[in-house]
């Protein structure tokens, strides 16, 4: 007997999960859990010190990307150079301004750092002598017959002056537009302009700061929320200590091992510190709120064993749906998208690692009696709950309709998705970037570029006068868009900038930078072409705007092919847990109608299916599924217990529900501090994550008992 008793007892612990026996030795021995955890933080610190950071739009693609390579070839062959632009806005036809423009232009061509013989403005045309009205009036006819600066370095409507200032590096324009902005202010002569610097180095290093001020600021105060709200659920610093332990240990770890890894910061990276800061903490919450209300100061250790074997599988499997979630994101073509999603996917992981062995070890250390009762104020907010349990299972038939016709209301919206971005909107309306941009294209034909690259395999073709009228009709084609400010070529300029060897660039400047407008010039374009081609002249798309619509184009793809491909694995992992085809299209309803709400109402208000949105697509799949996860787990563990639905449904709006309520107001006020960026993206990151966690949060609570009540004879235990 004694030998079968051993048998059984070695079999148990062989069928025992590998969740139990990670939690199992860190009960008994949680000061090397801690001290390990401690050393694995310091380590991945250590990281941080080859932190980089990349705001350049084309490493959206990868360098191989015939894009790319076009782009660098436009580079090499025509010198195409990085610029800031310089505004001038108010009257400057007069010699005491353009004697102050050509000061300035001097200061700024004397700086290493700037291409002198690049660079365009009206000084380009002035020469050395007296800056008296008649040098203006011969300055002002040169600048109006040449095609280059024409409408650029001076315009009339409305008046102003622009220098264009060609830079070495990218990393210099911050410095190059102080210097600009510090001799402007030395020239009393233009005191009365408006001063506005623009391009798209000055842009990229601004979001670069950003993005900094975001990480310094933003992960910080999101934790410091999450601290406050898990304290007032909890009353208690010895339990709220461990949640946030986990959370800091998660990003701090993840974080480390992303920048010591060699990547870097980019506006996607950038974000996984405040995406892992609340989400490390919802399984946490989970067992800090079954663990907050069972506690009675007897033996610790069979509550945290009870606690723990009842959210095992709930917990391992809202983990892993959400890592999946993002994890779903390396089947985009963006490289920075898919090392986001591998390393929050990644972080997630060592998340509910931790809530397996961080948690309970470190609930078995700090000293204290049973949990302080909860007050009756406290009892308030679970009485509500019942009484909405009650409410929507009542009124179950009117429930079910009105979250039917929500879902009816909102597929017009989602059929009417417009895919649109432009990287100058992702900052805010009122921020100086985007308000200098703004006045430039006002004033400008143009402050965003495409290019038209021809190649031919005889150079002698360029030459060729049906070629250059074909060049030149292809061009009065393209200035008939209303999109497009500006076109020149070759025909207008023998510069290099146009033609060279056996490539020709036909440039334009384009009002917009919306991938909407510069699709609408390439079908523009492609139709012209289709009726008119030029002979012997192979053309393809190159030039910033092109490349800013070709990576948002590959990430929206890939997302929609994320998107199903996350649909059916979570719904297989959901087949797998509940081990009923049934029982997982429940599950999944909660945040597939949240998803239809959300992206509905975006559509109708006239929000563009831009980077951030598409982005989430995906990635809410596996957060937003973790709410209804618990429900079916924990209600069909009730349901066994109390044998009825009725009685399964009360249990439920007691403590699972408010475990649910305190996890999803953990999420939002989490990222509820993104809404105070100065970035958009950052901004609407927190404004959807809020809002669909809240809708999963009000489906599962609201639709779920309802639809369980209606369908208990179908869906079985």
């Amino acid at each position: 007997m004694a030998t079968m008793a051993i048998a059984t007892h070695e079999k148990d612990e062989n069928r025992r999960s590998v969740s139990a026996r990670l939690t199992d030795f860190s009960l008994e021995r949680p000061k090397v859990v801690l001290w390990g955890t401690l050393l694995l933080v310091l380590i991945a610190s250590i990281g941080f010190i080859r932190v980089e950071v990349d705001t350049d739009p084309e490493n959206m693609l990868p360098t191989d990307d015939p894009v790319r390579v076009r782009n660098a070839l436009m580079a090499e062959e025509f010198g195409s150079t990085p610029l800031v632009v310089v505004g001038l806005l108010g009257d400057v036809a007069n010699p005491q301004a353009f004697a102050a423009i050509q000061r300035v232009d001097a200061g700024l061509a004397a700086r290493p750092d700037v291409i002198a013989e690049s660079s365009m403005s009206v000084a380009t045309v002035m020469g050395d002598g007296p800056v008296d009205e008649a040098a203006v009036g011969l300055a002002i006819e040169q600048v109006a017959s040449s095609s280059m600066l024409a409408d650029n370095v001076l315009f009339e409507d409305p008046p102003g002056a622009a220098m264009f200032i060609a830079l070495k590096s990218k990393n210099a324009a911050t410095d190059v537009a102080d210097a600009a902005r510090a001799l402007i202010t030395q020239e009393p002569a233009l005191s009365d302009v408006t001063l506005a610097i623009a391009g798209q180095p000055l842009a990229e290093d601004a979001f670069g700061q950003e993005m900094f001020i975001n990480m310094a600021i933003f992960a910080p105060l999101a934790g410091l929320l999450v601290f406050l709200i898990l304290l007032a659920f909890f009353r208690r610093m010895q339990l709220v200590v461990p949640a946030m332990l986990l959370a800091l240990a998660t990003v701090i770890i993840t974080m480390g091992a992303l920048v010591g890894s060699g990547n870097t910061l980019h506006i996607m990276t950038s974000m996984i510190a405040i995406f892992l800061m609340p989400i490390a903490i919802l399984d946490s919450v989970h067992v800090l709120s079954e663990f907050f209300d069972r506690d009675d100061g007897n033996d610790r250790v069979v509550t945290i064993e009870s606690v723990l074997g009842e959210l095992y599988r709930p917990v391992g499997f809202t983990s892993l749906t959400t890592a999946v979630g993002f994890g779903s994101l390396l089947l985009v073509p963006i490289p920075p998208v898919r090392i986001f999603g591998l390393f929050v996917a990644l972080g997630v992981g060592l998340a509910w690692l931790f809530t397996v062995t961080l948690l309970p070890a470190y609930l078995m250390t700090f000293q204290g009696g049973a949990v302080v009762p909860a007050s009756s104020n406290e009892k308030s907010g679970p009485a509500r709950l019942e009484r909405l349990g009650a409410f929507v299972v009542k009124r179950r038939r009117a429930v079910l309709v009105g979250t039917l016709l929500l879902a009816l209301v909102a597929i017009p919206g989602l059929m009417s998705i417009t895919v649109n971005d432009n990287p100058v909107r992702w900052f805010r309306g009122d921020h100086e970037v985007r308000v200098a941009a703004a006045q430039l294209t006002e004033a400008l034909p143009g402050t965003y570029t495409a290019s038209l690259l021809g190649s031919v395999d005889d150079p002698t073709v360029y030459d060729a006068p049906e070629t250059r009228q074909a060049i030149e009709d292809l061009a009065e084609h393209l200035r008939s868009h209303p999109e497009v400010g500006g076109v020149l070529s070759y025909v207008d300029s023998e510069s290099t900038m146009f033609r060279s060897g056996e490539l020709t660039n036909v440039r334009m400047q384009l009002r917009t930078g919306d991938n909407v407008s510069m699709q609408a010039v390439i079908d523009h374009v492609e139709e012209y072409m289709q009726v008119n081609p030029v002979a012997d002249v192979d053309f393809e798309w190159a030039g910033e705007a092109y490349l800013n619509l070709t990576w948002q184009d590959k990430m929206v793809n890939g997302m929609l092919v994320g998107f199903g491909t996350t649909l059916i694995t979570i719904f297989v992992l959901l087949v797998a847990l509940f081990r009923s085809l049934r029982w997982a299209a429940l599950a999944m309803i909660p945040v597939v109608w949240t998803v239809m709400i959300v992206y509905g109402a975006l559509s109708l208000m006239g929000r563009d299916f831009d980077m951030p949105v598409a982005v989430l697509s995906t990635m809410v799949l596996g957060i937003g599924v973790d709410f209804a996860i618990h429900f079916v787990v924990r209600y069909r563990h009730l349901l066994h217990e109390q044998g009825s639905s009725e009685r399964a449904l009360q249990e439920f709006s007691k403590e699972p529900a408010r475990a649910l309520t305190r996890n999803a107001m953990v999420i939002a006020i989490g990222f509820s501090p993104l809404l105070f960026s100065a970035l958009v993206p950052y901004m609407v990151v927190g404004a959807l994550l809020a809002s669909i966690v809240g809708l999963s949060w009000l489906a599962t609570i609201v639709v779920l008992p309802p639809m369980v009540r209606s369908l208990e004879s179908r869906l079985g235990s």
